[in-house]
């Protein structure tokens, strides 16, 4: 186990395969350790794993699970306390009992850390018209108490008896990430969340960000054979529709052409003075452990910062150089005193309010692009190492030049002169006629409709078997409570 978690210092793979190595004088012959070598796909995968071991030395705690072919995966993950084991069981038992057998919808983000994107701006709409909803936030988010005293018993605390007791209740999940996020930990091998969340068939996904710039499509993010993809997708126009039918399972039904909720916020500021610029990369976990070479991702944000020290252009201007939060975390983990001497300079705050106060986002493959430009912001598209990361990726971007809107920089030695145009200058026809084609949803409107659209869902079928609480059996809880 300690080598197990050497390999996780060293390779930041929360994942490891188990293998079979069997050693011979001339070869070593490997063989992927499965229940049967005949193993087919099924959803019991996703519900299969052991019980933790904790690590407590490394503050980490290991268990096994299957991956889809039925495959053994060692995930390290972080510890969990005992109290949540326990509310989640209590919460679990209580609301089979519940007498008026009340349905929730869910909403939460990423982590269910923030209250800033897509599926708080929903949240706040179906508070609005009086729904039966909950809003999941980590209690350690800044905005926690100030959220509480405006939403109440709408708002509930992540990991608290009250939010595992709201999720088993639950009649859909609307995420702006996908919905294992909700779970107690982001690796996890949580049993009765998970089989709640398989036995929902609204399981909505508003988006993180438009699926527009890399190609996730390629890396199976939404993977329909995975039993916890969104059983419906947001999208932002007919071209993203049309790259999900050819790249995924989902069907022109389970695709909404609604707008993410939260570009409304974008575009109702364009016309903000904006006098920021903005600095921020995607997340590269291929060159984010070990070292910090020339060219890498941090070595990018270091030549950044000595660029605006250095430069009397920005001596009277605000700059926003925001970290990728994993980034963040491996910086200060593996690099601490590096850390320690650039903490100061780096971003502090929500992401979206550096973003409406910029005249020039700086990005590379990140989605906060498209949230900028509809904001009114000048785009810098940074792809130094553009080749590599498509190599990476395992795919080429879906954003190209030819539907790029906004200035591409491939040295770093023009990124200066770049942001110098962008500053003075607003944003260019060429570019907003791009920008259209790629997101047609910028009317304002997108959070009620999308909220309209995903009502006509819920209530298209008020009885649905896949949703009756009696699709847990005690005998069922027992068993993983053992």
């Amino acid at each position: 186990m300690k080598e197990i978690y050497q390999h996780y210092v060293k390779t930041s793979e929360i994942n490891t395969p188990i293998f079979i190595k069997l050693s011979h004088a001339d070869h070593n012959y490997w063989y992927n350790f499965k229940s049967d070598s005949n193993h087919k796909y099924d959803k019991n995968h996703y519900l299969y794993n052991t019980g933790s071991y904790r690590l407590g030395q490394m503050n980490s705690e290991l268990f096994i699970r299957k991956s889809i072919t039925g495959q053994y995966v060692i995930v390290l993950t972080s510890i969990m306390a005992k109290s949540i084991l326990i509310k989640e069981r209590c919460a679990y038992l209580i609301s089979l009992f519940s007498p008026n057998k009340k349905k929730y919808d869910i909403y939460f983000e990423k982590f269910s850390a923030g209250a800033s994107e897509s599926a708080f701006e929903l949240f706040k709409y179906a508070f609005k018209m009086g729904d039966s909803c909950v809003y999941i936030l980590e209690k350690d988010h800044p905005e926690f108490q100030n959220l509480k005293q405006q939403y109440g018993k709408a708002l509930v605390g992540k990991n608290s008896f009250l939010a595992f007791y709201h999720i088993f209740l639950a009649r859909s999940f609307q995420s702006s990430d996908l919905v294992g996020h909700i779970q107690r930990r982001l690796y996890d091998n949580d049993y009765l969340i998970k089989k709640k969340v398989l036995s929902t068939d609204k399981k909505i996904m508003l988006q993180h960000g438009p699926c527009m710039a890399t190609n996730i499509f390629e890396r199976g993010y939404f993977n329909r054979k995975v039993p916890i993809a969104p059983d419906y997708m947001l999208v932002n126009s007919n071209f993203e529709k049309n790259l999900f039918l050819k790249n995924t399972g989902y069907t022109e039904k389970e695709l909404m052409v609604t707008g993410l909720p939260n570009i409304d916020l974008y575009v109702k500021e364009q016309q903000s003075e904006k006098n920021q610029i903005t600095f921020m990369l995607t997340w590269r976990p291929w060159d984010l452990t070990g070292s910090i070479e020339v060219g890498s991702y941090l070595d990018r944000y270091f030549s950044f910062l000595e660029l605006i020290r250095e430069e009397k252009f920005y001596k009277d201007k605000k700059i926003n150089v925001i970290l990728h939060p994993k980034s963040r975390i491996i910086l200060q983990e593996q690099f601490p005193d590096i850390y320690e001497k650039y903490e100061e300079s780096f971003f502090e705050g929500d992401i979206k309010d550096a973003l409406l106060s910029s005249k020039v986002v700086i990005s590379d493959y990140s989605s906060i692009t498209f949230y900028a430009f509809a904001g009114g912001s000048n785009i810098i598209f940074y792809w130094e190492d553009k080749a590599l990361a498509e190599v990476e990726y395992g795919a080429p971007n879906i954003l190209q030049k030819e539907i790029a809107f906004g200035g591409i920089v491939e040295k770093f030695k023009d990124l200066h002169s770049e942001i110098v145009y962008n500053f003075n200058n607003p944003q260019s026809p060429f570019h907003i006629a791009k920008f259209s084609k790629l997101m047609e949803c910028t009317s304002g409107h997108n959070t009620e409709n999308t909220y309209n659209y995903i009502q006509n869902i819920i209530f298209q079928n008020q009885h649905n078997p896949l949703e009756e609480e009696n699709a847990f059996s005690i005998s069922e809880k027992q068993s993983s409570a053992s």
